[in-house]
């Protein structure tokens, strides 16, 4: 069932929830890893550093646009989605070709922040395909003087034959 933002709040509800976690997690494996060592890597541990900083970040926004308005929550999902892609991609690159002079040997961490990454891509992404651009041509998404309007009719009619008298003081 729809509603006057789009698609219905539950919906939407369950899909940011399920991405955040999703993020959530990602972010949480990536802090543990960089505590027990990673950090210590030249650029790898910068980078694994800002990587939990907007995964968190990610995490609240995502959360944050089951309650704002249709172009707000189309950009924040899909910004999940790429994050969660771009995440996958690095460490892809560092397991295949390395990155940055550091290989990654493959972790069962690893692997595990690999299937995490490729689930919120697919949650987020669905999220800003199917109910952004639901919300993008819901009657919200209209602005006040563009929204279309009714002739008066008899109502309007009767009101302009029959002004309300003026307030007394």
């Amino acid at each position: 069932m729809g509603s006057i933002r789009g698609a219905s709040l539950p919906r939407r509800s369950l899909c940011g929830a399920v991405g955040a976690a999703l993020l959530a997690a990602s972010g949480a494996i990536h802090l543990d890893l960089y505590l027990t060592g990673y950090r210590t890597i030249p650029t790898i541990g910068w980078l694994f550093l800002l990587q939990i900083i907007a995964a968190f970040a990610l995490v609240v926004l995502v959360l944050a646009a089951i309650w704002l308005p249709s172009p707000a929550d189309l950009v924040v999902n899909a910004s999940g989605a790429l994050f969660a892609l771009a995440t996958l991609g690095g460490y892809l690159l560092s397991l295949r070709v390395g990155l940055f002079g550091f290989r990654e040997v493959r972790t069962t961490a690893g692997i595990v922040a690999g299937v995490i990454d490729v689930a919120a891509f697919a949650v987020l992404a669905v999220a800003a395909v199917l109910f952004g651009a639901r919300s993008r041509s819901s009657p919200s998404s209209l602005s006040p003087s563009s929204a279309p309007t009714s002739p008066p009719g008899r109502a309007g009619a009767a009101r302009r034959a029959h002004p309300r008298p003026a307030a007394r003081r």
